[in-house]
């Protein structure tokens, strides 16, 4: 009779204190490795999402404001201009005014220079009629 071969049996052994000894030591240290890295990535995974979030947000707050200052900045450009146009007006009335007056002065001096002439030549065409006269005549005019 023959003993039945234990080698069997010891593969069968040796590979379950292999089994136990990886669990122990290797799969169980490196599952929870991987599940702390999972939930780490889920974490950071939604960290990320919270971040666009609230950048989405804080741009559409900076958005909001700056159109509101260009709203404002325009507002006050035209405020400007119509500050301005206001005094360019009021400077070119003034001016037109200024010479208005002038131009009536001018004429004033003008008819009353005119006026003059004409008072002076009233006074003075007896005696130059009769010279004019004399001269065509060849002759004294009294």
């Amino acid at each position: 009779m023959q003993l039945p071969d234990l080698s069997l049996l010891l593969i069968m052994a040796l590979f379950w204190a292999t089994y136990a000894v990886l669990r122990a030591f290797v799969f169980g240290p490196l599952g929870r490795i991987l599940e702390e890295r999972e939930a780490k990535a889920a974490t950071a995974t939604e960290a990320l999402a919270k971040a666009l979030e609230n950048e989405k947000e804080t741009l559409a707050s900076i958005d909001r404001r700056l159109t509101q200052t260009r709203r404002e900045a325009l507002a006050a450009r035209q405020a400007s201009r119509d500050e301005a146009n206001a005094k360019r007006q009021a400077v070119l009335d003034g001016a037109r005014e200024k010479a208005r007056l002038a131009g009536a002065a001018a004429q004033a001096r003008l008819d009353a220079e005119v006026a003059a002439a004409r008072a002076e030549l009233e006074k003075n065409v007896r005696t130059t009629a009769g010279e004019i006269a004399s001269l065509a005549l060849g002759r004294r005019i009294a």
